[in-house]
Order: C-alpha cells, then sequence, then structure tokens
C-alpha cells in the first residue's frame, strides 16, 4: 500500500506520515528530501527557495516525474509507505500506475497553516502573511516543470482536514479513516 501525502505548506502532511509510520508500520519517503539528498552532493544549501529551484531544474533536465521515480527505486512490494511533498500533476500520474496508491490532500486553513509556519522557524520561511500567501500561489502553476500544488490537491482521492493543533484529534481521525481504507480495500478484493 502506497500512500500519498499532498497540501500546502504546513498543512500536516508530515504529522500525519509520522503518526501512520509510527503507529502502522509504513515507512516514510519525502519527495523533498530526495531533492536534498541530491542539493547536498552538488553542496545546495536546502533552503526553501532553493529546494523549488533545484526541484523545478531537475523535472526540466529529467521529467516531472523524476522525484517519484527516484523515490520508486526504494520501494520493496511487500513494505507499506507513505509518500509526502507530491507537488507536481504528472508525479501523481506515474504513483496512480500502481494499483495499491490513494492521494491524500491534508488541509487546514491559511492561517492556521501561517501560524504552524512562524512557530516551526525554518530558514527561508515567510515571516509574514502577503510572502506566504505569495510563495503559496508561485507553488501552485498550472503547466510546466515548476510546482503544481493546486492541480495536485485537486487529484486527491481524499481530503483531510486538519484545522486543530490538538494531536488526540488528529491520531483519532487519522485511526478512523484507515480503518476505513482498510474496509474499502477488503470490499474491492472481494
Amino acid at each position: 500500500m502506497v500512500i500519498g501525502l499532498t497540501g500546502f505548506y504546513c498543512s500536516g502532511k508530515d504529522t500525519v506520515a509520522n503518526y501512520i509510520s509510527q503507529k502502522y508500520g509504513y515507512k516514510h519517503l519525502s519527495l523533498s528530501d530526495v531533492i536534498r539528498e541530491i542539493m547536498k552532493e552538488f553542496g545546495f544549501e536546502p533552503t526553501r527557495e532553493n529546494l523549488i529551484t533545484f526541484g523545478t531544474k531537475l523535472r526540466e533536465e529529467n521529467s516531472n516525474e523524476v522525484l517519484v521515480k527516484k523515490a520508486l527505486e526504494k520501494i520493496k512490494d511487500e513494505d507499506k509507505y507513505c509518500i509526502t511533498s507530491i507537488r507536481h500533476s504528472e508525479e501523481v500520474n506515474e504513483l496512480r500506475k500502481r494499483k495499491d496508491f490513494v492521494l491524500i490532500n491534508v488541509d487546514a486553513r491559511q492561517d492556521v497553516r501561517f501560524e504552524r509556519m512562524q512557530k516551526r522557524k525554518r530558514p527561508g520561511d515567510p515571516q509574514v502573511l502577503e510572502k506566504f500567501i505569495e510563495l503559496e500561489k508561485n507553488e501552485s502553476q498550472t503547466s510546466g516543470s515548476g510546482q503544481q500544488l493546486r492541480k495536485v490537491v485537486n487529484m486527491a482521492d481524499i481530503i483531510f482536514i486538519n484545522d486543530s493543533n490538538d494531536m488526540a484529534t488528529l491520531k483519532a481521525t487519522v485511526d478512523n479513516f484507515l480503518e476505513d481504507l482498510k474496509m474499502k480495500k477488503e470490499i474491492l478484493m472481494l
């Protein structure tokens, strides 16, 4: 089983993936980590802007699904995986070639996400809401090799709303979702 998690920054994708990994034994692969590994080889600092620029360049020079292809090289069919940082429609199309793939959009209101971003204090994160909104707009291209986050979000099979900062609520919602997914999978196999 491969669960893809997409969504705008600070929606909680990695938090959800980490919980699924810890409780259910899924392995967590981040497409951003694939970019970071390649950037490290070339000596680039992994700032947000560098990640976006480098990811776009990789897609332009190779293919729009290059990051997913590199991640899929690490996947063993008998294992379960969560893949995060899916930001291009061709990445989704490549993952959909697997019969065991489901794409989830982890969503939260913009003000909640901006507040989370301010609290995490990562280098390169915007400190004013206007810059945050501008960056999100830039990450939602409709064609080409740049990020197509809005397009990817619209391709999701399931929408997971994560406006609460309460971990107990998040865990219960994820547990219910995975139980529903398990039941649907069992029904499909009948």
